[in-house]
């Protein structure tokens, strides 16, 4: 799919937590490209939010279900999306115990012992993220249970699942090379998940759970420091920067505990793509390092503390740091 394809149809909110896409009869194979992105997410996801739970302060069951809801639409012709309901299954990640039990389309009518008939979305926020949170209720070490529609039948659903950390992590419906996180939700734009490999969109992926886990959103809001023009100015630069680098140590190790080797992480930075990501936007902030910088941050941290590259690693030394003040 064509760069120009996926303008046609990407209507992506500025709120963080909706996605509006338009589809016509012409962009049904736009669509499809975009949740090819998302399973592909939801996969590395699964497996680093499981492998690194103990680092984590929140839990939620990790199913291998993902969820959409009628509203992230518009008005567009969803086709039989939600014949059965307004929150549906989107699709499965392969292989995982949601895929064995549940199939695309099927309509969400209850999630534990919570009505979707009676979830309050926030301000400005879709169905679906209601539902997460009725998911992420939901005991982190026991199976899910959820009532369903399907084919005009209503039926229980057990579904295993495994704790791990709770975020929210969705492809976002945009072209540019950007990733963000906001302690609540990880999301990867479609054009850097589509140009990066499967290692690249780990390594991207690990850098923004990196922050979820450090929980910088709640540490920078508590200090008072802006995110936004002013965040590139003098104290706002600072613990900016600062938080940058912090995830920048904790991705190795969230990568060495989901199997992936450490290594990869540095030699990102130096690689095609890498280079591109810190030459766009990152190359005239002052709250990012250049990429050979980064680099070499996390060559220390995995000479420092991973030795070889072992598992699984404990960063002891960097996750008191949540309860510290900027």
């Amino acid at each position: 799919m064509t760069r120009s394809a996926l303008m046609v149809f990407a209507l992506a909110s500025a709120t963080f937590s909706q996605q509006a896409l338009a589809q016509s009869p012409q962009e049904i194979t736009a669509i499809d490209a975009l949740r090819t992105q998302d399973v592909r997410l939801a996969a590395i996801a699964d497996q680093m939010l499981s492998a690194n739970d103990a680092l984590c302060r929140d839990h939620m069951p990790i199913t291998g279900m993902i969820l959409h809801s009628r509203d992230q639409y518009g008005g567009a012709d969803t086709g039989n999306a939600f014949a059965g309901g307004d929150l549906a299954v989107s699709t499965t990640v392969p292989g995982s115990p949601a895929a064995e039990v549940l199939r695309d389309n099927d309509a969400i009518i209850a999630i534990g012992s919570e009505l979707v008939a009676d979830l309050e979305p926030e301000e400005d926020a879709p169905l679906r993220d209601a539902g997460f949170d009725a998911l992420a209720r939901q005991p982190a070490d026991a199976p899910v249970n959820l009532r369903i529609a399907r084919d005009g039948e209503t039926m229980q659903i057990s579904v295993p699942g495994s704790s791990g950390c709770r975020a929210l992590v969705e492809i976002r419906a945009r072209n540019n090379l950007a990733a963000r996180s906001n302690g609540r939700v990880i999301q990867v734009n479609y054009g850097l998940a589509e140009d990066a490999d499967d290692e690249q969109l780990a390594i991207i992926f690990a850098h923004e759970m990196a922050h979820l886990v450090l929980e910088h959103r709640r540490r920078l809001s508590s200090a008072g420091v802006d995110k936004g023009f002013f965040g590139e100015f003098g104290r706002n630069q600072k613990y900016n920067r600062q938080v940058e680098v912090e995830a920048d140590r904790m991705s190795v190790h969230l990568l060495a505990n989901a199997g992936y080797d450490p290594a990869i992480a540095p030699a990102f930075w130096r690689s095609e793509l890498g280079g591109r990501l810190g030459g766009g936007l990152l190359k005239i902030s002052a709250t990012y390092p250049p990429p050979e910088s980064r680099a070499q941050i996390m060559e220390r941290e995995i000479a420092d503390y991973l030795g070889a590259g072992a598992a699984p690693s404990w960063p002891g030394h960097m996750l008191p740091r949540r309860d510290e003040e900027f």
